[in-house]
């Protein structure tokens, strides 16, 4: 017999799961104790976060680097509450999580227990209802288990997200038999959703002759992208990606027209128009807000469509599709290949960049920014050079905010030929501020010995910049890049753009330098990109422990953001959206 906390880590040991992001509190006592006894023999291991909604963000960042689940545990009632946002994230992006919250003992539900989050309290489980794919109380020492295993299911289902159990006490401690570790987890676990025939069929039919078709690669598709740029090379197609998928695509491809949607560039929308494209592939994408330009039905969301992904959600959003299928992208193009001899036909692409290493079908807004050395510091610079800079294979993380707005059109991600794992991360379907710093940690967690860059606003920072603390415990060499300009920037920028009043975007000016040295991190104040170049980033890579660069950016610059304003403005009243629009268009 064991304990249902030695339960649960036996399943968590099982799928290679390293560590448990969270913070104890009695609650969820038994868990850590768990928790501790395995980690002396090598199993999972806890890890402290400063605050819950930091440790869901680094549980999101490990499954991200991993494609494992990501776990994530709290006490009950506040700790259970502080976690949602992160996993409401979590949930917006599809990110595979098991969230598990502890109760007091049952016998005391209805009494006014410390902290209770029942059914009869303040009810924790049905917060998370809206958030999760999976939400249960556990009432019974034997429901646990089984209850586990439906929820991994879940997690790591063609609809993947997170799941939540809520455990009490008393449950959590209870003694129940020992899971049979022969059992397989496959059947749980991993699974291609595959296309019907006629489905197949259709797609092969369409597209066989077809001379003209733009492909947009989104985030699902990171599993196998060998066989879709074989089949777009074969056939002389055109590349562009999702903002959530960028760096799927080599930065120098000649075929690749950049990222269309929110930050993204012209010339990918001119890719998806009529005249470019007879066809327009949409492939593992939800085609949101940020993914179609805001709605645009002239570049993506128009009859020209063909949209396949593997989360049946994803194609309720192309009713106007020419042809929509349910299956895994990667298969299909993988029997694309096969039927076609794509592999054999592809044909020898030189890389596509001009002397300045831009490449040369993709309109950047400013491109003589990229290359201004002086101060206060450029963003288009800060994001274009240290592209250039960071070792090959490095992952890059953009906070919410200007961050993931310059670094969706400015960031060029050093791909190591041998390793197509995805290298530039964002979290734009919730969008929560501060969660580039938890998921940088998250990924160092995964793998110490690969490089992490996270970009951050100072309002991000100022949210959540604790949690660089855990870094600095465990010596993760996470390279922190501050944009401090003393304002939310895209709040600022966006109330300018719309004619909205400017009000609630400044903030004090933080020596973030010093605030870091006094969390016992070192850091560095970078006025300029001279100063910046003479810092020798790739050096500060081979340090143990992370860094801070607080950059004191031209707080000036305006961001790659007219769809969001364009988006707006649609929401106010016709006369008003008259002039917002076309200072959308002025900026554009």
């Amino acid at each position: 017999m064991v304990e249902n906390g030695d339960l649960v880590v036996s399943y968590l040991e099982r799928l290679g799961i390293e560590y448990v992001f969270g913070v104890p509190g009695g609650s969820i006592e038994p868990l850590y104790n768990a928790l501790a006894r395995s980690e002396r023999r090598g199993g999972p291991k806890a890890i402290l976060a400063r605050h819950e909604t930091g440790a869901v963000f680094m549980a999101d960042g490990y499954a991200r680097a991993t494609g494992k689940l990501g776990v994530v545990c709290s006490t009950s009632g506040p700790g259970a509450t502080n976690m949602l946002t992160g996993v409401a994230n979590a949930y917006a992006d599809e990110i595979p999580l098991l969230v598990i919250s502890g109760q007091p003992s049952i016998e005391r539900f209805g009494l006014g227990a410390f902290q209770e989050g029942s059914c009869t309290g303040i009810n924790t489980v049905a917060m998370f209802d809206s958030c999760t794919r999976y939400n249960t109380l556990v009432s019974h020492p034997v429901q646990l288990e089984a209850k586990l295993v439906q929820a991994i299911s879940f997690a790591k289902s063609g609809q993947a997200g997170p799941v939540h159990l809520s455990v009490p006490l008393d449950i959590m401690k209870a003694k129940v038999k020992a899971p049979d570790t022969q059992r397989g987890m496959r059947a749980f676990i991993n699974h291609d959703v595959l296309p019907s025939e006629e489905g197949e069929e259709l797609v092969m039919t369409r597209l066989a002759a077809a001379k003209k078709v733009t492909l947009v690669i989104g985030q699902g598709c990171g599993r196998d992208m060998d066989n879709i740029l074989a089949v777009a090379e074969a056939r002389r197609w055109l590349l562009v990606t999702t903002p959530t998928a960028k760096g799927l695509v080599p930065g120098s491809h000649p075929l690749y027209r950049g990222v269309f949607g929110l930050g993204g560039h012209e010339s990918a929308r001119r890719a998806l128009l009529e005249k470019s494209a007879e066809h327009v592939v949409v492939l593992g994408s939800a085609l949101d807000e940020i993914t179609t330009g805001g709605w645009d039905n002239k570049a993506i969301l128009s009859s020209r469509l063909i949209h396949i992904s593997d989360n049946p959600e994803h194609l309720c959003r192309s009713t106007m599709a020419r042809l929509s299928v349910l299956g895994s992208p990667s298969t299909i193009f993988r029997k694309f290949s096969d039927r076609y001899g794509a592999v054999k036909k592809r044909n020898a692409l030189t890389v596509s960049l001009d002397d300045r290493g831009f490449h040369n079908f993709i309109h950047y807004r400013d491109r003589d920014a990229c290359l201004d050395m002086g101060g206060p510091v450029k963003p288009q610079s800060l994001f274009w050079n240290l592209s250039q800079w960071v070792p090959e294979g490095t992952h890059a993380l953009m906070d919410t905010g200007n961050s993931f707005l310059w670094g969706v059109h400015y960031w060029q991600s050093k791909q190591d030929p041998q390793n197509r794992n995805k290298l530039m991360h964002i979290a734009m379907g919730f969008a929560s501020m501060g969660w580039a710093i938890g998921a940088a940690i998250g990924m160092a967690f995964a793998d110490p010995d690969t490089p992490v860059v996270c970009f951050t606003g100072d309002g991000s920072v100022l949210m959540s910049g604790q949690e660089i603390t855990v870094a600095q415990e465990h010596g993760l060499n996470i390279l922190f890049v501050i944009l401090n300009d003393a304002h939310l920037g895209m709040i600022k920028h966006g109330q300018n753009l719309s004619g909205a009043e400017s009000i609630a975007n400044d903030l004090p000016q933080v020596d973030f330098a010093m605030m870091s040295r006094a969390l016992g991190v070192k850091s560095y104040t970078v006025d300029s990109m001279e100063c910046m170049a003479q810092l020798d980033v790739g050096k500060l890579f081979k340090k143990p422990g992370p860094c801070v660069l607080d950059v004191h950016v031209d707080a000036q610059q305006v961001p790659p953001m007219s769809n969001r304003v364009k988006v707006l403005s649609q929401s106010y009243g016709s006369k008003q959206s008259q002039n917002e629009n076309a200072a959308v268009r002025k900026v554009s």
